[in-house]
């Protein structure tokens, strides 16, 4: 769930100050709420009507907040990059990160990544079909990625004999490449056999992460 922490200090181009208690809270109500639709529906068929309904609020109070649709998806974009940031230095910082072997972290990262493609799985179809008109709407997760990747390198790495040179951590990123792409195509098109819903998403991930890292060429 997003929450009033994450506007603090947010400057999205299209969404107006949010300075009032009762209007942090209308725009929080706001993303979460489109989140949930974003589930069910694309963003042309997402329906502004529907998502105030769904809140409680006037069609004229999103846009007395968001200039438009667009600009609402922008906001909402940013701000679940935010929380997936948050996320990412506490769990980073924390003792939860497998280091007894490699498989079990690999295994660890990629059941994540699938529950956090799963958990927002409408707003990243949304913002894929966006960016083949115009690739800077997906920079945020971008840098998400490369964020989740900076943090898991060096554990990556310290569980693997030492190499000269930089082919380690090419395969390293390559492999996350893979992760991420594989995960953009299951829920872009679901082309199959595998599926982001399906219990063997990660295990069959995490595989082939290892099998790239360890394989060298």
């Amino acid at each position: 769930m997003l929450d009033e922490e994450l506007l603090a200090g947010a400057d999205v181009p299209g969404m107006r100050p949010v300075q009032q208690q009762r209007s942090r809270e209308l725009v929080v109500r706001l993303m979460n709420e489109g989140l949930t639709l974003l589930q069910d529906h694309d963003f042309d068929s997402l329906s502004v009507e529907a998502l105030c309904a769904r809140c409680e609020a006037t069609v004229g109070s999103f846009y007395g907040r968001f200039e438009s649709k667009e600009a609402f998806i922008d906001t909402l974009q940013r701000l679940v990059v935010a929380d997936a940031r948050r996320y990412l230095d506490a769990i980073y910082a924390s003792d939860a990160v497998p280091d007894d072997s490699l498989p079990h972290l690999l295994a660890w990262i990629c059941k994540g990544g699938v529950r956090w493609y799963r958990d927002h799985e409408g707003l990243i179809r949304a913002c894929l079909r966006r960016a083949t008109h115009d690739r800077r709407t997906w920079t945020p997760l971008r840098e998400a990625g490369r964020l989740h990747v900076a943090y898991a390198l060096p554990h990556i790495v310290a569980l693997l004999p030492p190499e000269p040179g930089t082919a380690l951590e090419e395969r390293i990123t390559f492999a996350f490449q893979m992760l991420f792409g594989t995960l953009n195509n299951m829920v872009l098109i679901d082309p199959g056999p595998v599926s982001l819903r399906q219990p063997a998403a990660a295990r069959t991930l995490a595989a082939a992460m290892h099998q790239l890292i360890v394989l060298r060429m």
